[in-house]
């Protein structure tokens, strides 16, 4: 072997251990505790924040990583079963802040012909976020895609205000957005991160297909209390953590932002919908409802601060596209996968 053969096999060896060392240098750096994910699992997160964004500087790599964790962490697992999906009845003359389903004693509890029929749902078992994304979350996802934070002039002229704070429940300008989020939580912890249908949702509000109208902590509305409201009163969004969860353990299904679904809208779905895992329309297609010209919809759940409540049977729409940052319009990550991933 002559000697310059030997001078190049050498330079490469010693820069592929440099690289190596300056990478796990790197990994090594980050350090993350969880009572919940593994060490293991924290590494293997660690490594993906480092191979995707290879470019951010080590602060962001280290809050990116700490979000990742978290969002295993704060997943809820929902145990798969059958209910009956849709606006299955109010009593027609109870109290609406406190019904009380009654079989022998129904009204529709929504104006919407397209929440109904009733129908069975079976599905299997799921993970779902206990809060709703956040904006310290949303902004770290941008930041780590070089993209612009929203709202940059008003973000100047008002940085207190309360769609900025990093505790409330973020706001999207696009559906994709949400999408593109918890694909990338996926990414990042090889998890099976997306967004929840809306028969998931459904279900884990209804503590698991129960006939209860108000995804609360006991299953009525007390404004200020369960709920961030006074009636018929705008009020600005809140932590995600405020008022007490479910008896699952979910945070704002009621109300703060309203909640993108994974599905497109059809409302003619429940009349034909299968049983088993509903994801909605396989391709969108456009519809009129509300005597709006005919467009492309998503599903949203839940119901924003801005909105009167509504039972969580209730079918929301809106177009994918808003063309303006909706600061009310937000989403939590499901984890498509039945077993737990915490």
């Amino acid at each position: 072997m002559n000697n310059l053969l030997v001078k190049s096999l050498f330079f490469a060896s010693m820069a592929t251990t440099l690289l190596l060392t300056t990478a796990c240098s790197q990994s090594e750096a980050l350090e993350i505790q969880s009572e919940v994910v593994s060490p293991d699992k924290i590494k293997q997160i660690i490594a993906n924040v480092e191979r995707l964004h290879p470019d951010i500087s080590d602060e962001l790599k280290q809050q990116v990583a700490e979000i990742a964790v978290k969002s295993i962490e704060n997943q809820i697992f929902v145990e798969g079963g059958s209910f009956d999906m849709g606006d299955f009845g109010m009593p027609c003359n109870s109290y609406l802040d406190r019904p009380v389903y009654n079989p022998n004693d129904i009204c529709n509890s929504t104006i919407n012909p397209y929440d109904r029929p009733v129908h069975k749902v079976t599905l299997d078992s799921f993970s779902m976020s206990k809060y709703e994304t956040s904006v310290y979350e949303f902004e770290h996802f941008k930041l780590a895609h070089h993209q612009p934070l929203p709202e940059p002039d008003f973000r100047k002229d008002e940085p207190d205000h309360w769609m900025f704070k990093p505790d409330s429940p973020t706001g999207t300008q696009k559906w994709q957005e949400a999408k593109d989020y918890c694909l990338w939580i996926g990414q990042l912890t090889e998890n099976k991160f997306d967004l929840p249908t809306e028969a998931q949702w459904e279900y884990a509000a209804r503590d698991r297909g129960k006939y209860i109208y108000y995804a609360t902590n006991d299953g009525t509305l007390k404004d200020n209390q369960n709920f961030p409201r006074t009636a018929f009163q705008k009020v600005e969004l809140l932590p995600v953590d405020s008022f007490p969860p479910s008896p699952l353990g979910f945070y704002h299904l009621q109300s703060n932002a309203i909640e993108w679904m994974d599905d497109w809208f059809d409302p003619e779905f429940y009349q034909h919908s299968p049983e088993l895992n509903p994801k909605g329309p396989k391709l969108p297609q456009k519809v009129s409802i509300h005597n709006m010209s005919p467009r492309k919809l998503k599903v949203l759940r839940g119901a924003s601060t801005s909105s009167s409540p509504v039972v969580v049977m209730q079918r929301l729409t809106a177009k994918p596209d808003l063309q303006v940052h909706a600061p009310k319009y937000g989403f939590r990550c499901a984890v498509q996968d039945s077993n737990p991933v915490n």
